[in-house]
């Protein structure tokens, strides 16, 4: 187990809020602890960061962040968010997307890269995955999230949408841990470490949680870097360092 993957249970630093915002807030945590032991002051990029949620997050750690996002509204809310935080000198926001990162970043520039919930298909992956490693300087860090197949399939059955649930569990098209893991070794890129995301937190009913934010935080550490847990939740977070 790598040092990168042993983090996952300590670093309890947030307090408490409602069951919805948990998982993120245990993963930006994960985050945040996993740059750390890559160094203070990194240079980092967020694509499709949005309204800056996770940049805040790393700014506020002591890491430079620029969000990179094609929405001018996502991008003028996370510069809004990084005013009102003071952190205005730390947080860029850029208007592009994975097509175009090279026009918006310097190549060789970045420490580290943050990819979550960007890409759904396994079409455009090689692609933007050489494009990401183009920015990057070498042995820099990519932390990537998908939304995973077999919750959405589990979802869509509980719903009655047994049809919808039988086409998604059989397309080939959808980014999965499968498929992202032999992209990225196809790629060159080595994986530090694997985590799900939502493994408890987006599994139980808000009353279960209220009051309890932080135990929840807790069993959600614990239970995210446990292999067996990874293909049941509801994301997966890979940390990869480019070859």
């Amino acid at each position: 187990m790598s040092e990168f993957q042993q983090v996952g249970a300590g670093n309890r630093r947030a307090a408490a809020r409602r069951r919805r915002s948990i998982a993120q807030q245990w993963l930006n945590e994960l985050l945040v602890t996993q740059l750390d032991l890559r160094g203070s002051g990194l240079n980092v990029v967020d694509l499709g960061g949005g309204t800056g949620g996770i940049a805040a997050a790393l700014a506020e750690a002591g890491h430079t962040v620029v969000v990179v996002d094609p929405s001018p509204d996502a991008l003028a809310a996370a510069e809004r968010r990084a005013a009102e935080a003071g952190l205005a000198d730390r947080i860029t926001a850029l208007q592009g997307d994975t097509t175009t990162l090279s026009e918006v970043v310097p190549a060789g520039s970045v420490d580290v890269i943050v990819c979550h919930l960007v890409l759904e298909r396994c079409d455009n992956v090689p692609e933007s995955l050489q494009a990401m490693a183009a920015a990057l300087k070498p042995g820099g860090l990519l932390s990537f999230v998908i939304a995973q197949r077999l919750p959405k399939v589990l979802k869509l059955a509980e719903t009655g949408q047994i049809e919808l649930a039988e086409q998604l569990l059989d397309d080939p098209g959808i980014l999965d841990r499968t498929a992202l893991i032999d992209f990225l070794g196809d790629g060159g890129w080595q994986v530090l470490a694997e985590h799900g995301v939502g493994v408890i937190a987006d599994r139980i009913p808000e009353s279960a949680a209220e009051g309890r934010a932080e135990e929840l935080l807790e069993l959600e550490a614990a239970a995210a870097g446990q292999p067996a847990y990874l293909e049941s939740a509801t994301r997966l977070h890979v940390l990869a360092a480019r070859g």
